[in-house]
């Protein structure tokens, strides 16, 4: 295919914002946390900030913004599926900063339910010139059409070494995070558009959501703010169905870790994690 620009993703190669603390303590109450802000922003939550500021004009049919470029006509549908997050020193709300965004690689490859577009973003985000956060983005961009099978029957979950806690994602929790992140798509929000314009089965969590969540129990039962987070989503999670997040601990030469899924209640692994908690030294 011709070469993809960042344009054609309706994205810049920089952005800039003050990380209001104000904006951090609404995503802080979304989540049922708190956040002080003379403290750090805890890892993930500059997804909060950096945000496309459209019009609403300018919105496509699903609620991104519209993507006018050839090259994504045959991939009208939008997924962010996974990365890496990883702190180079602690980011503090109400500060300027600014996030810069390169396109590291983007290829056509066959899915089970047709062909896909798969796109590895590079981000990174300073304040005072430091690079304070370095980040690994992957979406996938599929066409359209194809149904998404409902969750099935609940099941009885093995028993865990670690932790297990339930999570039961709300209409109101999946509307709050649409808005504090500024995330029009309407899968999250619009149930009639949800079920007969993307043929899911319900309301869906988003991503984001869900290692946000993971991220905040491994950071709680670490006892520590996070190092770095990575995170790879493998089947869509359902509003009003809770969500088990389990974890692990375990100690390697990186520093404590912890490994984390996103479990529905059929069994199935909405999304995988690993954490690694802020060395001592």
């Amino acid at each position: 295919m011709s070469e993809l620009t960042l344009a054609d993703l309706g994205l810049t190669s920089e952005q800039t914002s003050s990380l209001p603390a104000e904006h951090a303590q609404a995503l802080a109450a979304t989540l049922d946390a708190t956040f002080d802000p003379t403290e750090d922003l805890p890892l993930l939550w500059h997804w909060a900030y950096f945000n496309p500021v459209v019009g609403t004009a300018g919105l496509g049919p699903d609620g991104h913004p519209r993507r006018e470029s050839p090259l994504l006509a045959d991939f009208p549908r939008r997924m962010w599926v996974g990365g890496e997050v990883r702190a180079e020193g602690p980011v503090r709300a109400d500060t300027a900063s600014v996030r810069r965004t390169r396109l590291r690689s983007h290829a056509r490859k066959q899915g089970s339910t047709g062909e896909l577009l798969v796109v590895t973003l590079e981000h990174t985000v300073a304040q005072d010139e430091r690079t304070l956060i370095v980040e690994r983005q992957d979406v996938i961009y599929r066409q359209a059409g194809g149904v998404t099978p409902p969750a099935g029957p609940a099941v009885e979950l093995p028993p865990t070494p670690g932790w297990r806690e339930s999570v039961l994602p709300s209409t109101t929790l999946l509307f709050r995070f649409s808005a504090v992140t500024f995330n029009g798509h309407r899968i999250h929000y619009d149930q009639d558009y949800a079920t007969r314009g993307e043929h899911y089965p319900d309301l869906v969590v988003h991503g984001p959501l869900t290692a946000m969540l993971l991220a905040q129990s491994a950071s709680h039962h670490l006892g520590k703010p996070l190092q770095s987070f990575a995170y790879r989503a493998s089947s869509p999670l359902f509003v009003d169905q809770p969500v088990y997040v389990e974890g692990v601990l375990a100690a390697n030469p990186d520093g404590e870790t912890a490994t984390m899924t996103a479990t529905r209640v059929d069994g199935v692994v909405g999304m995988t994690a690993t954490a690694t908690a802020v060395s001592d030294a």
